[in-house]
């Protein structure tokens, strides 16, 4: 009975994850990129199909995240749009002090355009009512175990821009972290997918 049970949560579970997530409209119906910033809520984002990433983890557009990585496999133009969404977590991670500095900063939304033409990446978003746009030759899919041991997940996979495909995640990670002229590799992660550890999330 306790199986059967389990088994029917899990089920709701689906459902009500799959539920909140819409189709995903066609790039000719997108609003402007601009408007959505401005007016999008997390809801509307997954309404609309956008590929949804909550605190690293990838909660909504699955399908059209792939369908994005397919299409561009084969040099067929394609857009994404893809919403990074950030909550500022447990206080007690973060110093008092700091944390009365930023807490009225969240939840923070980033919505990002990827687009494909065929030969290079270009990714856009706005911040601060200003469009940023970067142009990549390469995106690069990374998969593995947690970098630290002191991470709050387990393991990962991340697409990332880039514009020599023969850099490694390993190779990326320790250009972030090294003070060293030269090591950082120009790089823009567009979709992350964590596995967290048991209640860390």
């Amino acid at each position: 009975m306790k199986r059967i049970l389990c088994a029917c949560y899990a089920a709701m579970l689906l459902v009500l994850f799959l539920s909140c997530c819409g189709k995903a409209t066609a790039p000719d119906e997108w609003k402007d990129l601009k408007n959505v910033t401005d007016n999008f809520t997390l809801e509307d984002a997954k309404r609309a199909g956008y590929v949804v990433i909550e605190d690293g983890s990838v909660t909504c557009g699955e399908d059209a995240w792939q369908d994005f990585v397919a299409l561009s496999a084969k040099k067929t133009p394609c857009r994404v749009r893809v919403v990074h969404y950030y909550n500022i977590g447990d206080p007690s991670h973060y110093d008092p002090e700091y944390y009365e500095s930023i807490k009225d900063d969240y939840p923070k939304m980033y919505i990002f355009e990827l687009s494909y033409d065929g030969n290079k990446f270009v990714v856009s978003h706005y911040e601060e009512e200003k469009l940023h746009q970067s142009e990549y030759k390469y995106l690069m899919r990374y998969e593995g175990e947690a970098e630290t041991s002191d991470a709050t997940y387990a393991s990962y996979v991340r697409y990332v821009l880039v514009n020599d495909n023969k850099v490694t995640w390993s190779d990326i990670f320790h250009g972030m972290l090294s003070s060293k002229l030269g090591d950082y590799i120009p790089h823009s992660p567009i979709y992350t997918d964590l596995i967290y550890k048991e209640g860390e999330q």
